[in-house]
């Protein structure tokens, strides 16, 4: 299967068919939506592999339940540096109450939940 890479620089330009909704629905779904805000709740089961997706817009992510390690690849499949949003924060996490993730739009790519524990949270899309 090929897979067309997103042009980086404008999110406005991304395939609409990657959007997280269309492109991994099993993971994503829809809580809320308006013409400002999509709400989102993700769910990734243990040692749980995303399809190819991505998400064009700035958002918060609300994690009640999330443990490491996760991964991020691209595209490609070549695993990407632990330095993203969510890496970052899941390693600096205490553990305790809800993790809160402030992300930049997503490019394409997947998400591998390697830990023995399921990711669930809620993700506030800013739509611009």
């Amino acid at each position: 299967m090929t897979i067309m890479i997103d042009d980086q620089t404008d999110p406005a330009l991304w395939d609409p068919t990657l959007d997280a909704v269309i492109a991994a629905p099993a993971n994503h779904k829809i809580v809320f939506e308006n013409d400002r805000l999509r709400v989102l709740e993700v769910i990734l089961g243990p040692d749980e592999e995303e399809p190819v997706h991505h998400h064009r817009w700035p958002s918060v992510f609300v994690f009640d339940q999330v443990q490491g390690p996760i991964h991020d690849f691209a595209p490609d499949g070549t695993m990407m540096p632990p330095n993203r949003d969510v890496i970052q924060a899941i390693q600096a996490w205490d553990g305790k109450g809800c993790l809160v993730v402030h992300m930049a739009p997503q490019p394409a790519g997947r998400v591998l939940n390697a830990s023995g524990k399921t990711l669930h949270g809620i993700r506030v899309e800013m739509k611009s």
